[in-house]
């Protein structure tokens, strides 16, 4: 049986400030001067960044693949028991929800510093993108039911193992340990020059003016910046008398409309595209050590990603119809 735990991730041995001028290695300072050519075109609607393709696909979906590729093998083998039904979208937004900097992550998710967007906005406010499509009790269910924990132990030694390596093959995800390395070094990097992009004079200048944008949304404690939102008033969405209604699982209208005056005046104050600009160019160079251990990573890893998703949409059950 494959079953995957998340763990923490490790990141690098060296920390850096993507872009900014030294680094400690060893007690040394270290320039971030070696230039790297991007892996992806510049597109700011899908909030592409230069190492992006040296990410590797989110563990989960990863697995799931694997799981449905395997099952023809492991049922020649005497166990037909098919994965439940999940979605590439909700199995993503599952892993990205678990992959975050406050989860003590030093290489978080892409995702997590990418800006709110229009479409987000309008029909899931601040948040995010649905996980239900993971089914995650049906799957845990599926993976540790006992009969089927039994029928893997019974069977000869390595079968199993076979036909998930053989799953594996097909779907290009066997990960070399430079390649592990090289991914997460990616995902810190670009976490380091997002944060870091948001002290630029130009970013700061348009955080000012998407900050007047919004006074009139009415949220009382608006931040500095969009990085800041939601704010913890909005964490109250109603009062019942000294009754305090909290945030829904659901997002309410008031949330939706906060959200989307967000997305807009990040737009009409030119904030959106003074941080794009800021934090590509911060990854443009790397230091020494990091480039070396890029260099040793795969930048085929979107082409595994689309993969992964082509799999599952052709092999998984239906998902329920409720499930968005």
């Amino acid at each position: 049986m494959q079953i995957t735990n998340r763990v923490a991730k490790t990141g690098t041995a060296v920390v850096v400030l993507a872009g900014l001028a030294t680094a400690v290695v060893h007690g040394l300072p270290e320039r971030a001067d070696v230039a790297v050519a991007p892996t992806v075109e510049q597109d700011s609607t899908a909030w592409a960044m230069p190492l992006d393709a040296f990410v590797a696909p989110a563990s989960s979906k990863t697995t799931y693949a694997e799981d449905l590729v395997a099952q023809p093998c492991l049922r020649k083998a005497g166990i037909d028991d098919p994965a439940p039904w999940a979605t590439a979208a909700g199995l993503q937004a599952d892993d990205d929800a678990a992959d975050t900097a406050a989860r003590a992550n030093p290489a978080p998710a892409l995702a997590t510093t990418r800006p709110l967007t229009a479409a987000l906005a309008e029909t899931r406010g601040y948040h995010g993108p649905s996980a239900a499509g993971a089914n995650q009790e049906g799957l845990r269910q599926w993976g540790y039911a006992p009969d089927r924990q039994a029928a893997f132990a019974a069977l000869p030694d390595d079968v199993a193992s076979r036909c998930w390596n053989a799953a594996r093959k097909t779907l290009g995800t066997t990960l070399r340990g430079t390649e592990q390395t090289a991914s997460e070094l990616a995902q810190r990097l670009t976490y380091l020059a997002a944060l870091d992009a948001r002290q630029d004079d130009p970013v700061r200048t348009a955080a000012a003016g998407w900050r007047t944008c919004m006074a009139p949304s009415g949220v009382p404690d608006l931040p500095a910046g969009p990085e800041g939102m939601p704010t913890p008033s909005m964490h109250v969405s109603a009062r019942d008398g000294d009754q305090v209604v909290l945030f829904s699982d659901d997002p309410g209208r008031a949330e939706v409309a906060v959200a989307g005056r967000d997305v807009a005046c990040q737009e009409s104050s030119g904030y959106r595209s003074a941080l794009y600009a800021a934090e590509w160019e911060r990854l443009l160079h790397v230091t020494a050590t990091d480039a070396a251990a890029l260099r040793k990573g795969s930048t085929r890893q979107p082409q595994v990603d689309a993969r992964l998703d082509r799999v599952i949409a052709r092999l998984a059950p239906a998902a329920p119809a409720d499930v968005d």
